[in-house]
């Protein structure tokens, strides 16, 4: 009787209809408040205009802004920030010789890059403009000034990149160049101090050595069947045990790895 009572006073949504469409908890739980409203919104649209099998949405930037009353421009911004998560991948289509609408792929929340990897370069701060990530090389390094010296002379010890100081034997530096075959973003990765930090970790309990020979490992492994996915010091660091393990059962059929795994 009661049931029958509130049925007559409102009517909840049917999931069954198919104009409806879902996004991922995970999203919620750990990139919306990353990444903003502004993005959350994107990504609603995006997930809305997804085709069911496929997962590929092609709606165009104009029209994503117009659905949530925001700029294109926010909306070009909310991309990269979802596709630097590895939330969607990009693809364009060519006919009679023009570009169409990008084709957005969602890809499936396993693959996404963990929100704390990501974090330091999205998230917003109270009082603090919005981080936005920069790609970094070492040929940006500048010296940086130090102002308590009578001649503000230039410090000999340190350099800067994008405000960060390193020391000068840029050993953590030249140990993420390594992870250049096997990701094509790595130039983010200097920046990213969780990034630098498992590295850090890594050389104090293993050696520069045996982890240069980990990284260097990882090019042959990559793409293998039943092979971790590892493509960041911090997937490294997270992930190593199932990477010596993978390694140590392939080298039973007389692959040639680099043997690191007597750690």
């Amino acid at each position: 009787m009661e049931e029958k009572r509130q049925q007559t006073l409102f009517k909840i949504r049917d999931l069954r209809k198919k104009d409806q469409f879902k996004i991922d908890d995970a999203y919620l739980n750990g990139y919306a408040k990353i990444f903003g409203p502004a993005t959350t919104a994107v990504y609603n649209s995006l997930s809305r205009h997804a085709e069911f099998y496929t997962q590929e949405a092609f709606p165009s930037e104009e029209l994503i802004a117009e659905e949530h009353n925001i700029t294109a421009r926010t909306v070009r911004t909310a991309i990269k920030k979802l596709k630097s998560a590895n939330i969607i991948k990009i693809s364009k289509e060519r006919r009679k010789g023009k570009w169409l609408n990008n084709i957005y792929s969602l890809i499936d929340k396993s693959e996404w890059i963990p929100p704390e990897e990501i974090k330091g370069l999205w998230l917003k701060t109270r009082g603090k403009k919005q981080q936005k990530p920069e790609e970094i090389t070492r040929g940006n390094l500048r010296p940086i000034k130090d102002n308590k010296g009578k001649d503000n002379i230039y410090k000999d010890t340190h350099t800067a990149i994008q405000g960060i100081a390193v020391r000068k034997d840029q050993t953590i530096f030249d140990l993420i160049e390594l992870f250049k075959p096997i990701n094509p973003t790595y130039e983010r990765l200097f920046k990213n101090k969780t990034q630098r930090s498992s590295l850090e970790r890594l050389v104090k309990k293993f050696g520069q050595e045996k982890v240069r020979d980990m990284i260097k490992g990882l090019s042959k492994i990559f793409g293998q069947p039943y092979a971790p996915t590892i493509t960041t010091p911090y997937l490294l660091e997270l992930k190593l045990s199932n990477y010596i393990s993978y390694i140590q059962k392939r080298s039973q059929e007389k692959i040639n790895f680099i043997d690191f795994t007597k750690l």
